[in-house]
């Protein structure tokens, strides 16, 4: 790298070696590895969180709500974010507001601390998510599905690993440090992106299209589909620790069941990504969307042992790292200068869905929690799986730095 050559200093240019690919490939996907934990440690810890604060049982449900409303705001945001302005700095502002406000979580002692928080942390992963994405997805587009694959192997090691912290870090009054765990581990991650990821991505050519433009067929059945994904997704997140709770298992019996869904992510992830560069993309996130309709049948309509919770869990994780093809799939709907934004409007209306899922579950659990289960996750899921079935497959955009405008005064940007 020169100083007269600034395209050769960019992020895209570094990944053509080998180990700037996997240097920059880990480090960023290991924001994905906060969201995840994150959002588990408080979605598997929110009942007892509830207890410690002595809040009212309704509000776990209010704070997935604002959580996800958080992200809904500001995905398109982060999207923008890539395709317009710095990504690494993008980045690391994103991680800095959800590390924060993640630690600050084990400080909360009232509903309004607690709603005001989960905002905005819902406000980083927001931004953080679409950046996060858009970035790997397109760091060497002839490996995009295995870049890919590394968002939903850190994401799923976060919901893996968050149970066992939480149990491991907490007590029958206290849940501080699992928070701060959080926000410590993302300290760490944001001096890894700024140590070792470049400024600048890349240099692009201007956009062919306009933003509504880019809102073709593919890309908004696609994003349907997850919008529905993400009603049973967090329909799911809010039902099953309850759930299990209500059957009288034991705190570590229920640590090590709610796992499995992150180790079920883990173990697809990288085979998915490999069956997405090489076969149809959209074929395997048609598969990813089976799985998790069987796993959450598996979960909701059988008497539920410890065994077939386990298996239907690890079923539905592995579907949600299949099915999680999707986010490459949505950056090759669009030319490369929308590929931020489009990935934004996908994880913006998953979490629309997600804003829904809770409070639906909520409101039928009064009927059972199977029941409720079946009506609040199984039915969306299999909507997510019709979707995806009726979304036409679209061309792999494929490119190398060389064959972008670099260089070439006004008619190139960083990205």
């Amino acid at each position: 790298m020169t100083e007269s050559n600034p395209a050769a200093q960019t992020a895209v240019v570094k990944a053509e070696s080998t180990g700037g690919l996997l240097t920059m490939g880990i480090i960023v996907a290991l924001g994905l590895f906060l969201v995840g934990f994150d959002s588990m440690i408080f979605l598997f810890g929110g009942a007892f969180v509830d207890k410690i604060t002595n809040v009212s049982t309704s509000t776990l449900g209010i704070m997935a709500t604002a959580y996800t409303l958080g992200i809904v705001i500001f995905s398109f945001a982060g999207g923008y974010i890539f395709d317009k302005v710095t990504t690494r700095n993008g980045i690391i502002i994103s991680l800095a507001v959800l590390s924060l406000f993640s630690a600050l979580m084990g400080f909360a002692k009232n509903e309004i601390e607690l709603f005001v928080f989960r905002f905005l942390t819902g406000v980083g992963t927001g931004l953080a998510q679409p950046m996060i994405a858009s970035f790997l997805g397109d760091l060497r587009s002839v490996h995009r599905g295995k870049l890919i694959a590394l968002v939903s192997i850190m994401f799923n090691a976060g919901l893996a690993s968050a149970p066992y912290v939480f149990s491991g870090f907490s007590s029958p009054t206290s849940f501080f440090w699992p928070f701060v765990i959080s926000g410590i581990m993302g300290a760490v991650v944001i001096a890894l992106v700024a140590l070792f990821v470049p400024s600048t991505y890349t240099f692009k050519k201007h956009s062919m299209k306009g933003i509504v433009e880019i809102l073709n067929k593919p890309l908004l059945l696609i994003s349907l589909s997850i919008m529905f994904f993400g009603v049973g997704y967090f329909a799911y997140l809010s039902y099953f620790t309850p759930y299990m709770l209500s059957l009288h298992y034991s705190r570590p019996t229920i640590t090590a069941v709610s796992s499995a869904l992150g180790f079920g992510g883990i173990a697809m992830a990288l085979p998915a990504g490999w069956g997405g560069d090489r076969f149809k993309r959209i074929r395997v996130v048609q598969l990813g969307a089976a799985m998790m309709v069987i796993g959450t049948l598996l979960i909701t309509v059988l008497h539920v042992t410890v065994l077939i919770a386990v298996f239907g869990l690890v079923l539905f994780g592995g579907g949600y790292a299949v099915y999680g093809q999707m986010r490459a799939f949505t950056q090759e709907t669009v030319e490369l200068a929308w590929v931020g934004t489009a990935v934004g409007f996908m994880e913006a209306l998953f979490n629309i869905g997600g804003m829904a899922g809770g409070p639906l579950m909520g409101a039928l659990v009064s009927h059972g929690y199977q029941t409720a289960g079946q009506i609040a996750i199984v039915i969306p899921m299999a909507v997510c799986l019709l979707l995806a079935v009726l979304t036409p497959s679209v061309s792999k955009r494929i490119w190398r730095p060389e064959t972008l405008t670099a260089g070439q005064p006004g008619e190139a940007e960083a990205a």
